[in-house]
């Protein structure tokens, strides 16, 4: 299992609406989880979720999720060598 930080929206419940951060360059949102922007630090991903906030509103945080190995789409193996995550 891979671990990987998200940047998730919220209601003012506290409960997921099911949105993720896609792009954190258009600040574009999905609703699949495995399309997600996948960050590996937390403190990348509180940032992003800050971004979010401005471009969005919103209650935008950052979240880990776990994936299965084998269902995660932008392992390091699946990118071409050079190109960054973050």
């Amino acid at each position: 299992m891979t671990y990987s930080w998200l940047v998730e929206n919220f209601t003012k419940d506290g409960q997921s609406t099911g949105l993720y951060m896609a792009c954190q360059v258009n600040m574009t949102v999905t609703a699949d989880v495995n399309a997600a922007r996948k960050f590996r630090r937390q403190r990348t991903a509180e940032f992003r979720a800050l971004d979010m906030r401005e471009a969005r509103h919103g209650d935008w945080r950052a979240v880990e999720h776990g994936f299965e190995d084998s269902m995660t789409p932008n392992v390091r193996a699946n990118r071409p060598s050079g190109a960054a995550q973050e």
